[in-house]
């Protein structure tokens, strides 16, 4: 594993860039725009709205140069303490021969998203060696009606903003994948509906330590056999699955399965030391059971920790991973605990 460099933390006060890398999300739905900057604010941060983040050219924000532009800026722009993105999407890949590099790694800084921001992360961890975060995302879980999550605002402070190591993760109370019409503004008619969180469950025993990394499993697999590609050995390799074609479900139980054998026969399990999985984003019961049947027999001739169904992906509410860190798994104790601190 690369050494990474660490961002310094935020503080209140500090201005943070907004931006679009992939989906023009953001200019469609401007009352998630408005409501998610004022929750920013309100946490006593100062948002800067990127010069392309709300551009709409049919499903990009933008095009490659001009999504590019904004990171590029912002890593550049000394008054900018943290990036974070307003959504994800399907093509961040197209931005990574625009993105500058070296300025990213001689100015580092906090940079935050999911979902298809998995491509940037890995690519910056390769070509950077920054610690990036896997975290919420402005128009997803800052516009939150009435207000972002209380455990992604207390992970998202901790790992950002906090003095001390994040420490040992406890699942959240309630979680939720209820999804409300944007466009029909159905969001701000109501908070979504919550329901009992069970906790997550260990699909491998055993006790390890690594440095976690990966991502959206969707999104990572745009960069396999890419110069962009990371080394997972001796990492705890951390994945979470996004919606399908029909935003309202899942993808699809035959293409993870798919992604999962593209991941062994690159030889990622052969490398790794342990495995975290985001829980589904709207699985049935039928489905998760699958869903941990096609893991299991995936990493049969594999012996490490798996950890599954934690609060963190596309379904809310999610902690903040700092990737690249150390980890601790360990099933006895029924314990997740991040032992560095992703800031410096």
């Amino acid at each position: 594993m690369i050494k990474t460099i660490k961002p310094g933390k935020l503080s209140k006060g500090d201005r943070i860039g907004i931006v679009s890398p992939s989906s023009p999300m953001a200019g469609l739905v401007p009352h998630r725009v408005k409501k998610g900057v004022a929750m920013i604010k309100k946490l006593g941060l100062r948002p800067v709205v990127g010069k392309n983040a709300l551009k709409i050219t049919e499903y990009t924000a933008g095009n490659p140069k001009e999504r590019a532009e904004d990171i590029n800026n912002f890593f550049k722009d000394e008054n900018i303490k943290a990036i974070i993105s307003f959504v994800g999407g399907n093509h961040s890949n197209q931005i990574l021969k625009y993105l500058n590099f070296n300025l990213i790694k001689k100015n580092p800084k906090i940079f935050v998203g999911y979902s298809d921001i998995t491509v940037l992360h890995l690519a910056i961890h390769t070509k950077a060696n920054l610690t990036t975060f896997y975290g919420p995302a402005v128009i997803t879980q800052f516009a939150e009606n009435p207000e972002i999550l209380g455990y992604t605002r207390k992970y998202f402070e901790k790992a950002l903003m906090g003095k001390e190591v994040i420490g040992n993760i406890k699942p959240s109370p309630s979680w939720t994948e209820e999804t409300l019409d944007w466009f029909e503004k159905e969001d701000l008619k109501r908070p979504r509906k919550m329901k009992k969180n069970p906790g997550w469950e260990w699909l491998g025993k055993g006790k390890t330590r690594g440095k976690i990394l990966g991502g959206c499993i969707t999104s990572m697999m745009h960069l396999r056999g890419t110069e962009y590609w990371p080394d997972f050995k001796n990492a705890i390799f951390f994945w979470e699955i996004p919606e399908g074609e029909d935003f309202t479900r899942g993808e699809k139980l035959e293409n993870i399965d798919a992604y999962l054998t593209d991941l062994e026969l690159s030889g990622v399990f052969g490398l790794i030391k342990g495995m975290v999985i985001g829980r589904p984003f709207s699985y049935s019961k039928e489905q998760n059971e699958k869903l941990m049947n096609i893991i299991a027999e995936r990493t049969s001739n594999y012996r490490f920790p798996i950890l599954y169904s934690v609060d963190v992906g596309h379904t809310d509410p999610m902690i903040t991973i700092p990737l690249g860190t150390t980890v601790e798994l360990d099933s006895d104790s029924n314990r997740f605990t991040f032992l560095e601190k992703g800031t410096s």
